[in-house]
Order: C-alpha cells, then structure tokens, then sequence
C-alpha cells in the first residue's frame, strides 16, 4: 500500500545524503540564513521522525533521549555535543528511514493504516490515519527538511546537486 510513498523516499534518502555529505561538520551548530535551523537540528529531527513513524507501525524510539532537542515543536536549539557529529547523524536519518521504509512495505497491514495516528499536531487536518501520519513523513515532511539542509549546503559554497 505503501510503495509509493517507500520509492519516493528511497529518492529523498539518496538525496539527503548528498546533501548531508558536503555539510562542513564546523557549521553543524551555526543556523542557517533563511530558516535559522542548525544542520544539527534538521538531521536529528529527521533521524527521530522517522523512529517516531516506526512507532505508529509497531516497533519503538531508538533515540528517546533525543525528544526535547529534536521532537516536533522542539526549539531547535541544540548544545554541541561531541556524540552528534555529521556523520552519526548521516547514520541515525539512514537507519530510521531504512527501517521505516521496511516496515512499511512488510507490517503496514492495511486495517493498521486505517487507524486513527493519535498525534495532536494533525488534529483537524485532512491527516487522519496512520496511513497518512507515515505517507507524509516518507514524503512531503522528508522532502521539506532536506530542502532546509540543502540551504545549509549551499550557504557554505556549494552548487546544485541535481
């Protein structure tokens, strides 16, 4: 049910990786001109959306500790720590959405897409169902921060990718 959604992501991750590879590990904690995130914060936030989107399909949070720096809502302030640097963040956004590309293709079971997501941040949207919880974080939500990552890339001097 979730094929789509899993190649476009599957695209997204290649991308990110790109991205995520020419980001100098010297502006990890330096925010960004346009939006004011920090690498830092985008790449962990996407690393536990996606452990986040693993729990709606049944497993768990492997980085719990990570929710008050990088959970939806978070500040986006971010302490430099020496265990995050770019390339074990690189890892965790992979890992996370390795497994939850897996996940979906071989526990989405269509009566566990239709449930209701439970997340308040969607309350009164058209993203009703678990289905459309874990199709927008393959999708649209992965696509949006990499966009922001990709500003970071550029602002240190690098050209387009694609």
């Amino acid at each position: 049910m979730l094929n789509s959604a899993v190649a476009i992501n599957q695209f997204q991750l290649a991308g990110f990786q790109k991205i995520a590879a020419d980001i100098p590990e010297a502006t990890l904690y330096t925010p960004a001109a346009g939006h004011q995130h920090l690498p830092v914060w985008v790449m962990g936030h996407l690393a536990l959306t996606g452990e986040m989107g693993q729990q709606l399909l049944g497993g768990s949070v492997t980085h719990p500790e990570w929710m008050p720096l990088f959970a939806p809502g978070s500040s986006g302030d971010v302490p430099a720590d020496t265990a995050l640097t770019k390339q074990a963040m690189i890892e965790a956004v992979t890992t996370a959405y390795t497994q939850l590309q897996k996940m979906a293709l071989e526990d989405a079971t269509p009566e566990l897409l239709a449930k209701p997501h439970g997340i308040g941040l969607f309350d009164g949207t058209p993203i009703q169902t678990i289905g459309d919880a874990v199709t927008l974080l393959l999708t649209n939500h992965f696509g949006f921060h990499s966009a922001q990552l990709s500003s970071c890339r550029r602002e240190a001097g690098f050209g387009p990718l694609f």
